[in-house]
């Protein structure tokens, strides 16, 4: 199913109604709502109707829950690591086994605390991480490093980075060949380039952008632009992995308070509609990769995955949000994303 059968073009009537009452959406200074950490400290329970969805990526043998826990947390967030700990844990108890780590930065403060907050159970998950030394380390000693926090002798999904010849991605598969990686892939935010990875190395999988907003590794905006792109990776055996599912942090939040604002507190909610967008958007994604902060977070996401099912109520007003997030967008992105 192609994304523009999926959600109507006739935004213009959405466009009317909504722009006035998001007036007061300027430039948005995003930040979680961290106070939340300190409360909610019950245990999190299934939904009562449903079930995890599970897929594998590509053709590696790698089962995975089609909902993946992005772990990626800003500093002012680590003061909170009991709560982190615990929503963590309880993602799993639910149903989720994938867990991306993002470390980024001098200063890493990711890996080493998600080693053990997944420690009871890390024969049973899969970690996927972003392969970026620091601190003058070396590729290998950036995957050694990576190794002993996580104690584990291997990390299931390893995404480079780097031009398509650099010798990173040699190392990277020097350590797949010995076993310490079982898949090897990259993300991308552009459609444009990404080829010559996909022919010339012998990658697993790729994650990229794709939401119902507007998928900023498309080219020129075109809905249909990544078809093509699909096709070859599944013929090539690769895993589809997404990402930016909500159009990244610095929209999430204003399009959710979009969402509150139309359809009120009964009507829609915005993150279980945006997932559900692309669980029946047709692709087939391997795994949908979300970053959360709160257990408000995590429940709402847990909603789409357990009950995939959308509604015509739910299309109707994600073609409303779209149409007013097209004209207040840029005025909610900090400059460097302008």
């Amino acid at each position: 199913m192609k994304r523009r059968d999926f959600i109507t073009k006739g935004t213009a009537g959405a466009l009317a109604m909504g722009t006035a009452g998001c007036s007061s959406f300027k430039r948005y200074n995003f930040e979680p709502e961290y106070a939340e950490m300190t409360w909610g400290m019950q245990r999190l329970r299934k939904p009562n109707t449903g079930s995890m969805p599970m897929g594998e990526i590509g053709t590696t043998g790698i089962k995975v829950s089609k909902f993946c826990f992005g772990s990626h947390m800003t500093i002012e967030a680590v003061p909170f690591e009991r709560f982190r700990q615990k929503l963590i844990r309880d993602a799993y108890s639910c149903g989720i086994n994938f867990f991306d780590v993002y470390d980024e930065g001098q200063d890493a403060y990711q890996y080493e605390p998600m080693g053990r907050h997944l420690a009871p159970m890390i024969n049973d998950v899969v970690i996927s991480i972003v392969h970026r030394p620091y601190n003058g380390r070396t590729s290998e000693e950036e995957m050694e490093r990576v190794l002993r926090l996580f104690g584990r002798d291997y990390i299931d999904l390893v995404r480079g980075r780097g031009t398509v010849n650099s010798p990173v991605w040699d190392t990277l598969f020097r350590f797949k060949e010995k076993g310490h990686i079982r898949a090897i892939g990259m993300s991308t935010h552009e459609h444009e380039g990404i080829l010559p990875y996909i022919e010339k190395l012998p990658l697993d999988y790729l994650l990229f952008p794709y939401n119902f907003y507007g998928n900023k590794a498309m080219a020129n905006d075109q809905p249909d632009d990544f078809d093509p792109l699909i096709k070859k990776l599944r013929e090539k055996g690769m895993g589809v992995l997404i990402m930016k599912a909500f159009s990244g942090d610095y929209l999430a939040t204003p399009f959710n308070k979009i969402a509150l604002q139309i359809a009120g507190r009964d009507g829609p909610r915005f993150a279980p509609a945006a997932l559900r967008y692309i669980l029946n958007s047709g692709i087939n994604a391997d795994s949908i990769y979300t970053g959360m902060y709160t257990y408000e977070h995590l429940k709402q996401n847990l909603t789409a995955f357990y009950n995939t099912g959308m509604s015509d109520e739910e299309r109707n007003h994600l073609t409303k949000w779209r149409g007013i997030a097209i004209n207040h967008a840029e005025a909610w992105l900090p400059d460097h994303y302008n």
